[in-house]
Order: structure tokens, then C-alpha cells, then sequence
């Protein structure tokens, strides 16, 4: 363990930001914390991982990404079924979060991929433990971002990097902290969400594009139209009418986007 920052959130919740230089998984690490009894709100960040599927990077054996990387351990009072917002909320903090350490425009692809440049740089996943069939043990909320030169250029880095020189910190650890403000202020509303949903709905950038679903195991073709804001479902045309998809699972979105209809 190299460090352990403690810091008051935007809601008002202490947080601990436990930082790691390097790490196989973020998630592997939390998870085992949260079996083995660690609090609401703590913490697993490194800005080296070995595995994460959420940026689309392709890595081949012993190599590291560079980024920001994080699982939060939650302990939540809500039931299950409560839990169908947190996705979408999630991209919607990771989104409006990196807004503010890069000169381009991140978008939002359905569920809680992050798009910029046109190009997945990373996301939201979120996976959890159930006490019996209506309550949580634990939620674990992870976010990945590359934070290569393209999006996340060196001179912003260093504007960012002195405006916060009094906190002695990392500039992926002051972005890890402006997500994690970002993400506890939108947790503390996942049962009013319609607010969010509305910024969601404006950087989600999958309007008008042909994708792919997967149907009777068949890949078929399709149009995004839109998300709904109470079910969060992604709405698409298909050769035989609209349709409603709520698995991601069904769902194929290309990784790479024309940069410029992403901008």
C-alpha cells in the first residue's frame, strides 16, 4: 500500500482514497475488501492497471495501462431494485468530471461508456453482492479512463497540476477526486435521477448511429433513436419497428466513432 487520502466529499461524506502505484485490478482489490468488511465509501485508485475491458484497450501479457482506475466500495441502504439508475448516473459524473481536464468534449455511450476523439476512452461498471433477494452486502462502482496525450495533454496537466500544488498531489489523483465528488453528489439523488438523466441525455453521443444487437443469437442492424429516462433502456429502429433494449449484453457498439461527429 503506498498511501491512504482521507477527504470530506461534495456530499458531505468522508471518503478514503486508498492509492496504489500499481495494480493488476482495482476491482479484484475492492472486492476483496468489501468481503472482508471495509466501509461505505472506501476506496481503490492506481494510475497503472494490468486489466480493465472499460477503455477497449488491447494489452497483451505484462503490460500496464496508464489512466485513472477506481473501485468504490459502497454500502447501500436501498433494495435492488432501486439500483437501475446508478449506471447511467455514473457516466453522467465520470462524463461532467473529465469535462473539466480536457479541452475536448467527452460524450456518453449507452450504458456508461465514456467516448472522446472519437474513441472509447473509457467507463463505468458497476457489480454487487446481494444479503438475500431485496438488499445489498455491498455495490462496487468502478471507473476507468486512458488518460493518453490526446485528451489529457501535458501543459492542461500542468495547469491543473499547479492550481492544486498546495494538496501535493498527483494530476491523476486530483482528477480521481473531481470524479469521485462528481459520482457522490449524483449517488446521493439515484431516487430522483430525472435531473441527471437530462445531462445524461445531452452528451449521450449514440443518437442517429447504426449499431448492432444480438437476437434469437443472430446480430442484427439498427439505428439508435434515443434512452428512456425512467427505464434507462436504449431505443432503437430495426427493420421491423422500435425497439426497446435493456441488456447491454445485446447490445455491439463499435469502439471507434468519426471524431467528428463526437466534438
Amino acid at each position: 500500500m503506498d498511501d491512504i487520502i482521507s477527504f470530506r466529499a461534495s456530499d458531505g461524506s468522508s471518503v478514503k482514497l486508498e492509492c496504489r502505484s500499481t495494480l493488476h485490478s482495482t476491482l479484484e482489490l475492492a472486492r476483496e475488501y468489501a468481503k472482508a468488511g471495509y466501509p461505505d465509501k472506501y476506496v481503490v485508485f492506481t494510475e497503472r492497471q494490468a486489466t480493465s475491458s472499460l477503455t477497449a484497450a488491447k494489452h497483451t501479457s505484462g503490460e500496464y495501462e496508464n489512466g485513472i482506475f477506481m473501485s468504490c466500495i459502497l454500502r447501500p441502504t436501498f433494495f435492488s431494485s432501486q439500483a437501475g439508475p446508478l449506471g447511467p448516473l455514473s457516466a453522467v459524473a465520470l462524463c461532467t468530471a473529465l469535462e473539466q481536464h480536457t479541452t475536448k468534449k467527452p460524450g456518453i455511450g449507452w450504458v456508461s461508456d465514456i467516448y472522446c476523439g472519437g474513441r472509447r476512452i473509457g467507463g463505468t461498471a458497476i457489480e454487487g453482492k446481494l444479503n438475500d433477494y431485496t438488499s445489498y452486502e455491498y455495490l462496487i462502482v468502478s471507473f476507468a479512463v486512458r488518460t493518453d496525450g490526446d485528451n489529457f495533454p501535458g501543459r492542461l496537466s500542468d495547469m491543473v497540476k499547479k492550481v492544486f500544488e498546495s494538496d501535493d498531489l498527483s494530476v491523476g489523483t486530483i482528477i480521481a477526486k473531481s470524479i469521485l465528488n462528481k459520482f457522490f453528489t449524483v449517488y446521493s439523488a439515484y431516487k430522483s435521477p430525472e435531473k441527471y438523466m437530462d445531462i445524461y441525455k445531452d452528451r449521450f453521443m449514440l443518437y442517429g448511429k447504426k449499431i448492432k444487437y444480438i437476437e434469437d443469437g443472430r446480430k442484427r442492424g439498427c439505428r439508435v433513436l434515443d434512452v428512456d429516462k425512467s427505464s434507462c433502456s436504449l431505443l432503437v429502429e430495426t427493420s421491423s419497428g422500435i425497439k426497446e433494449i435493456r441488456s447491454p449484453r445485446a447490445v455491439i457498439i463499435p469502439d471507434r466513432f468519426k471524431p467528428e461527429k463526437c466534438e
